[in-house]
Parts: C-alpha cells; sequence; structure tokens
C-alpha cells in the first residue's frame, strides 16, 4: 500500500511539471510574437512619454513586452527579472 502511495505522488508531482511547463512554454511563444500570454497571475502596464511597457507575471516567471522609442523588444525570464529602463 505504501508503494502505491508513493507512486501516486510521484505521477502527481510529474503532472504538475508537465502541466507549468506548457505554461510556461505557450506564454514564452506568445511573448516572443508581440501576444500578450494566456496564463497571466497579474498584468500592468506602464505608460510613458515614449511608449508603453507591458508586464506579465505568470507561476514562477514573467514576460515584459516593451513598445517604446528606445526599446522595440521582448523579455522573458524568471519573476526577478527587472524592466529595463531608456537612457
Amino acid at each position: 500500500m505504501k508503494k502505491v502511495i508513493i507512486t501516486l505522488i510521484k505521477i502527481l508531482i510529474l503532472a504538475f511539471i508537465a502541466i507549468w511547463a506548457c505554461l510556461v512554454v505557450i506564454d514564452y511563444f506568445k511573448i516572443t510574437k508581440n501576444e500578450q500570454p494566456l496564463f497571466c497571475l497579474s498584468e500592468k502596464v506602464n505608460n510613458y512619454s515614449d511608449g508603453t511597457t507591458y508586464i506579465c507575471n505568470g507561476l514562477g516567471y514573467k514576460g515584459i513586452i516593451y513598445d517604446r522609442t528606445c526599446i522595440k523588444s521582448t523579455m522573458f525570464g524568471s519573476f526577478l527579472l527587472k524592466e529595463r529602463q531608456c537612457g
């Protein structure tokens, strides 16, 4: 009985990791195409005089889409990722 419970726990952990990895990959490809991600826990739009930045915080990751005069790019990384500033 104990082996069955341990096996069940391992399967649940692996399923959780697989689902999380799918969420990360989907949001990564959406952000690199300058599209809004699907699985954001929180979203924030910073408005500047030369454009905007869109920040999405997911489960352990962060995506940033820059639409400014000085920066037109995207960034995707861990939740510790910081927004770049112009100048």
